[in-house]
């Protein structure tokens, strides 16, 4: 059988770190029939991810200047790799892809937002009608936009833009040893333990996780919380001053332990594109409950709050075990499309790849790999070829 030679493939990353680092080593690992490459700034948390992670790429370029110093390293490695896609992650990345590639034809331009920036609650009326003032008119410099949820394509879809819109689901890989355990009854005598998730900043907002924690405790409910993951001290503080743990950050290994152990997740994320922690703890089986934002509109998740009171309203229904159960049930049949199959062939669909459809030809789920370390610097390694049906070519 004749093997084609793989596409490559450059992801253009603002801050490779946390969830949208998360979800594009996903993507890489779950298209295998492409060459990825990387260009990106690396965020500190990253080097909680291992020693390897570079492996996963045909070559990393690390940033290191400023904006326009970024749109010139973009540029560059487009010339130099002359890729058939440019799949840029997040605002600041889209903006920087989308610049550089001014001038340049021959790559299909995929930009996924991972929640818009004109989202952010943390930024003025005014600021957040300039990003979205941005964002459309860099939209017409884009072929394909791959929303990692049916909401982010919404934008879009109201803008009457002629981009093609591809949902690409986020998936959630779990470590080799982190498997699925039953809702347990509850056993400590200091209460259930509620955990969040998340780099501490204004996005994640632990203020709400805080106050949900609290409200718990005054209905007099006792509840143990853990927050999982580091960032702004003085949020870290102010958790702590509430009688919630904060672990810091640490390896992905550690984080999926410790989500292992939630009776409930609770997660508080003022914006979102689709949290990878929300799957991360369905896969584990535990009930979860999210915050009310756009993200989550077009899932039917069992448990979705308003405000940080609501949590304590419903807590004794939330408290009983068969409760628990009934929500991981339903859980996974709302979460059913994001899965590697179904990322596979909507990623291939964005990057113009005519592939043989998952599970045809003996393909199944790709195998459970550890996450690695951040490693500084440029690196080219070439990799060999994947087979390949055959590539539709860029849209460029």
């Amino acid at each position: 059988m004749e093997h084609s030679p793989a596409i490559d493939v450059l992801h253009v990353v603002e801050a490779f770190g946390g969830g949208v680092a998360a979800a594009v080593r996903d993507y890489v690992r779950d298209l295998p029939e492409a060459r990825h490459h990387i260009v990106c700034r690396l965020r500190p948390e990253a080097e909680a991810l291992g020693a390897q992670w570079r492996q996963d790429f045909a070559s990393v370029t690390a940033i290191t200047g400023g904006q326009l110093g970024a749109v010139r390293t973009v540029r560059e490695t487009i010339r130099e790799l002359h890729p058939a896609v440019v799949h840029s992650h997040s605002s600041y990345a889209g903006v920087w892809a989308r610049v550089a590639g001014i001038g340049l034809d021959g790559f299909r331009s995929v930009y996924t937002p991972h929640a818009w920036a004109f989202a952010r609650e943390d930024k003025s009326r005014l600021e957040r009608a300039a990003f979205r003032g941005v964002e459309r008119v860099l939209l017409h410099r884009t072929d394909v936009l791959a929303g990692c949820s049916r909401a982010e394509l919404a934008p879009a879809r109201a803008w009457r833009s002629d981009v093609e819109l591809v949902h690409v689901p986020n998936i959630a890989e779990l470590e080799a040893d982190s498997t699925p355990t039953l809702v347990q009854q509850p056993s400590d005598p200091r209460g259930l333990l509620i955990v969040g998730s998340g780099r501490l900043t204004a996005q994640k907002d632990p203020a709400w996780f805080r106050a949900a924690v609290r409200a718990v405790r005054a209905e007099g409910h006792p509840v143990r919380a853990l927050w999982v993951g580091g960032g702004d001290e003085t949020m870290q503080a102010d958790l702590e001053s509430a009688g919630i743990e904060v672990t810091g950050w640490i390896p992905p290994a550690q984080v999926e332990r410790h989500l292992a152990e939630a009776d409930l997740y609770l997660h508080t994320a003022a914006w979102e594109g689709f949290p990878i922690t929300v799957l991360e703890a369905a896969q584990l089986g535990r009930p979860i409950a999210v915050r009310s934002i756009q993200a989550f509109h077009e899932v039917s998740l069992p448990v979705v709050l308003d405000r940080p009171s609501d949590l304590a309203e419903r807590w004794e229904r939330i408290a009983e075990h068969a409760t628990r159960e009934q929500m991981v049930s339903q859980q996974d049949r709302a979460l059913r499309e994001n899965c590697a199959g179904v990322q596979h062939d909507r990623l291939a669909q964005a990057y113009g790849l005519e592939v043989r459809p998952w599970g045809v030809g003996g393909r199944g789920a790709p195998g459970r790999q550890s996450a690695t370390q951040i490693v500084d610097g440029v690196t080219r390694e070439t990799k060999g070829s994947a087979e390949l049906a055959g590539y539709a070519g860029p849209s460029r």
